[in-house]
């Protein structure tokens, strides 16, 4: 009777533990889902339309399958939905018959979705979640999985909202409408939303058009320590093979790895394409992106804004044409304190552009130049730049530069990737 007694005991403090694991949240009733039948309900559906505001929703370990685990909608009530045991053993496996998840009754978020696989999901737009009309839930620690929308956001698409999306993957997913066009094969944004993303990956997804990883329209997210690896377009569309962002000013991407993204199906920007928009780039690692043009970057049509603190390594332009970064069409960004080393061919392409590049190391170019000035009426302003040893010289296009320093920056490692400043650096200010 002890022993029964310290278990139950034992149990009870691991369910709080879970609960007050999901910061910020006021504890409710607690209502148990088990496919096994030991819980208060059988369905995952069933558990939510049972919850008031506040409650929780303990959903055991299993896979959920049919009609009343798909499509699933809280109605308008701020609740969380916690997995007892995380996403790897709490699987909302929808059989390619539904979506996952429905929120458009302004949940907020205190409504929680924490630690669900949400897979074989399908919609037209926001195949595994679909966030509209203000409703702005949290999903956290959980993995999207295989899903496909004919539209927008295979993963999860937000329209007219802004969720947070923290410790989530979003891998294999898939927006292809077949014969139109198909955005954000991870996730999608459009319509003023303004999600945060933060701490998550995104790898393998596909989209047909634009952003493999993550497309914006019209929206401001904030993306913060995520990656962005191999994530691709699944015919030969326009640009963005991780990130896509058109009309998206204010958005911002910080702290965050762009890595082999791309093929020769992305057009321009394998790693990020940005048109239409001022956005703020920081801290970024833009390594081994393939694209026809701009494997690393790629802006367009006057965008702005400012890319600081970032690399650009080892980035590949199938045409030959701007490895590293791309900057066309009026646009002018702020490129400073950003590394460009061992890209295939020239580091930067301006087009009808004046970007202002300084405080750069532009240096080591396998086979091209450091700026490249395609039509000769472009007017980069280069200043208090290092540049050195590219392999087709390390002559600046146009007149517009001063206090350029032709010395070695002194990597640590180069040849290892690691393109950290030896302590006797002259890029190291005294």
């Amino acid at each position: 009777i002890r022993r029964q007694r310290q278990m139950c005991i034992r149990d009870r403090i691991t369910v709080l533990c879970l609960i007050g694991g999901v910061t910020g949240l006021a504890l409710g009733a607690t209502i148990t889902v088990d496919v096994g039948g030991s819980g208060d309900e059988l369905t995952i559906q069933d558990g939510m339309n049972a919850a008031n505001p506040g409650d929780t929703v303990l959903v055991l370990a299993g896979t959920y399958t049919g009609p009343d685990n798909r499509d699933l909608d809280c109605g308008g009530t701020n609740m969380v939905l916690l997995s007892a045991s995380g996403a790897a053993a709490t699987i909302i496996d929808c059989q390619n018959a539904g979506r996952g998840f429905f929120f458009d009754n302004c949940e907020d978020t205190t409504t929680v979705v924490r630690g669900f696989t949400i897979t074989k999901a399908v919609a037209d737009s926001g195949g595994g979640a679909f966030c509209i009309i203000g409703s702005s839930p949290r999903f956290e620690h959980c993995v999207f999985y295989d899903n496909f929308a004919t539209n927008m956001g295979g993963g999860l698409c937000c329209r007219g909202s802004s969720p947070i999306i923290r410790d989530c993957r979003f891998e294999d997913n898939i927006a292809n409408s077949g014969s139109g066009s198909s955005y954000g094969g991870g996730m999608a944004c459009l319509d003023g939303s303004a999600p945060l993303v933060t701490d998550t990956h995104f790898e393998l997804n596909d989209a047909k058009t634009g952003g493999g990883g993550l497309s914006s329209y019209d929206s401001s997210p904030s993306c913060e320590r995520c990656e962005f690896v191999s994530n691709n377009l699944n015919s030969y569309g326009n640009g963005g093979g991780g990130v896509n962002m058109a009309y998206s000013d204010g958005a911002s991407i910080s702290y965050c790895t762009f890595r082999e993204n791309g093929t020769t199906q992305v057009i321009v920007g394998a790693g990020l394409m940005v048109s239409s928009s001022d956005v703020t780039v920081t801290g970024c690692d833009f390594v081994d992106n393939t694209a026809g043009g701009s494997g690393g970057a790629h802006f367009v049509y006057s965008s702005g804004g400012t890319l600081s603190w970032c690399t650009f390594s080892g980035n590949v332009s199938t045409w030959g044409a701007a490895c590293g970064l791309g900057i066309y069409l009026g646009s002018d960004p702020t490129i400073s304190n950003c590394t460009f080393s061992n890209n295939a061919e020239d580091h930067i392409w301006c087009s009808d552009a004046s970007p202002t590049i300084e405080y750069c190391i532009l240096a080591f170019s396998e086979a091209g130049i450091p700026v490249y000035c395609h039509q000769g009426t472009e007017t980069p302003h280069v200043h208090h730049c290092f540049v050195f040893g590219n392999a087709a010289g390390d002559t600046l296009c146009g007149g517009n530069y001063n206090d350029i320093e032709n010395s070695d920056p002194l990597f640590c490692n180069m040849e290892g990737g690691n393109l950290k400043l030896c302590e006797n650096s002259p890029c190291i200010a005294g």
